[in-house]
């Protein structure tokens, strides 16, 4: 059985390392050591989730949203609560239910997808017992958690905010040089620009994501420079745009993401052509892109 490394964000908060340092295929979890004891994301391996399960007596799994790298390890803790958010939380379960919401209309990705995220993540079917809403005091016993619904990365991303020691857990709003994520149909740029004036506006002193080590110092100005990477991704479009082009075209380029991992270049190019087709549906309400006989230009 691996060794548990808890990083402490409060005598009572802490955050559980992950295998590749928090990266996909992982993510970083949250133990909650109160009078009741929480585990926030079982994406950290699987193996650890086991570990956690054995070491402490977990009352509660509490998932942040129903990306499969925070949610694979959710079967390991059958028979404990677990609260998922109240946003489409019907949708979720099931890797076939999961492909069939994140994967919308690509029948043929979504296979993919689902074979994809079982071989990395080890994900098996769970069964929800609970929701938490927007606005929610989650008291554990001399710690309570706020949920916040974030929405932009995905519908149902929540964060959470301690606020005695103004800590913020992130979740996938991640802190990383890649920038926000909005691959799948259901997310939203406007979303994710709203969620992240919500969060600067708490002035968190810790900003404590799920793939990246906590932010300890500066932590608004962090917040206020990751969202500035949506505009760098805006103008990598534009820049994509110095002569008229079709989608297919400018997805070619890969403006976003640059290079696609070796034997999963059919998903990440539709998660790059979702992230593209937004800007361009943006550009175009803002009169700054035209669209005409099947090309795109700047104006």
């Amino acid at each position: 059985m691996p060794d548990l490394d808890l990083v402490p964000l409060s005598d009572k908060l802490f955050l559980v390392t992950a295998p590749n340092q928090g990266r996909f295929p992982f993510s970083y979890s949250f133990l909650i050591k109160g009078e009741k004891t929480a585990l926030i994301d079982t994406g950290c391996g699987l193996d650890l989730c086991r570990a956690l399960r054995d070491e402490f007596a977990i009352d509660a799994v509490y998932n942040s949203h129903a990306h499969p790298d925070h949610i694979a390890g959710n079967f390991i803790f059958k028979g404990i609560d677990l609260m998922v958010p109240d946003v489409l939380s019907e949708q979720t379960g099931t890797l076939d239910i999961l492909a069939a919401r994140l994967i919308k209309g690509n029948l043929e990705v979504a296979d993919f997808w689902k074979g994809f995220v079982k071989k990395f993540t080890g994900i098996q079917d769970y069964e929800v017992t609970g929701v938490f809403s927007d606005g929610d005091l989650l008291d554990f016993g001399g710690i309570t958690l706020q949920a916040i619904h974030c929405p932009g990365h995905l519908a149902d991303h929540f964060c959470f905010w301690e606020p005695e020691n103004k800590i913020l857990l992130s979740f996938d709003i991640d802190m990383t040089s890649f920038g926000p994520f909005y691959g799948n149909p259901e997310a939203d740029i406007n979303d994710f620009r709203h969620s992240m004036d919500k969060l600067i506006a708490l002035e968190p002193e810790v900003v404590a994501s799920s793939h990246k080590p906590p932010v300890t110092e500066n932590a608004v100005q962090a917040l206020i420079e990751f969202k500035s990477l949506l505009d760098r991704n805006e103008k990598a479009v534009l820049n994509a745009l110095d002569s008229p082009k079709s989608f297919e075209e400018i997805l070619a380029e890969k403006p976003l993401y640059k290079k696609y991992f070796p034997g999963g270049e059919l998903l990440y190019a539709f998660f790059e052509g979702n992230m593209i087709a937004s800007h361009l549906d943006e550009l175009q309400s803002q009169g700054r892109v035209a669209h005409s006989n099947g090309k795109y230009q700047k104006i």
